[in-house]
């Protein structure tokens, strides 16, 4: 599968290096930097990374450096939410360079178009925050009523099929299917398969 890693740069290529080289990328894929203002470190910047995947992928990896206003916020969100549209494969977005405006333009974009997987290192290279595309879908398209009722019900202790029917009034085969999606969204694990015993994930509880 082809991967796009999006990346925000500022004076420092070693985030976007380093993103490069933790994520594999190989023949086919692409990177796109995303900086606020194309200024001689920057320029600096990235022809010490296209340099980097010149030699060592020729012209097999697609790369381009992309120039937003973050001084205009909703036409630089914009524009980057046309770059994630139109991105393929996997999309990884690290958020690790640049300045700030830039960095929450970028998440903002995220949010409006919520199919990648977001990254954050910090600065002294010793940890990576990762925020699931998932998380973000969640974030923007929040669960329905009927789901939250079941959200609710497992938070305060019931956990079988059986128990949260019996308290929501309502029928066995619909609430296993509810289950069901609410575990393919992530917000519910099966901590026992027969019989079934669910429990909420970290997601859940930003919701209920």
């Amino acid at each position: 599968m082809k991967t796009t890693l999006i990346a925000t740069l500022g004076f420092d290529e070693k985030f976007c290096y380093r993103a490069i080289l933790r994520h594999g990328i190989k023949e086919g894929d692409e990177v796109i930097l995303i900086t606020a203002e194309i200024v001689e470190k920057v320029e600096k910047a990235y022809e010490w990374i296209k340099r980097l995947i010149q030699a060592s992928y020729s012209d097999k990896v697609a790369i381009q450096l992309i120039q937003v206003d973050v001084k205009s916020p909703v036409e630089a969100i914009k524009k980057v939410a046309g770059l994630l549209k139109g991105a393929e494969g996997k999309v990884i977005v690290n958020l690790s360079g640049g300045m700030r405006a830039l960095v929450a333009t970028v998440l903002l974009a995220c949010l409006a178009k919520p199919k990648a997987n977001i990254e954050i290192e910090t600065e002294d290279f010793s940890s990576l925050l990762e925020i699931p595309s998932s998380l973000l879908f969640l974030i923007k398209n929040e669960p329905s009523e009927n789901y939250m009722e079941i959200l609710m019900a497992i938070k305060k202790g019931l956990k079988t099929v059986h128990e949260i029917a019996k308290t929501l009034g309502k029928d066995e085969s619909t609430i296993r299917r509810q289950l069901q999606e609410l575990g393919r969204m992530e917000l519910i694990v099966a901590e026992k398969r027969k019989p079934l015993i669910v429990r909420l994930t970290n997601f859940a509880e930003l919701f209920v």
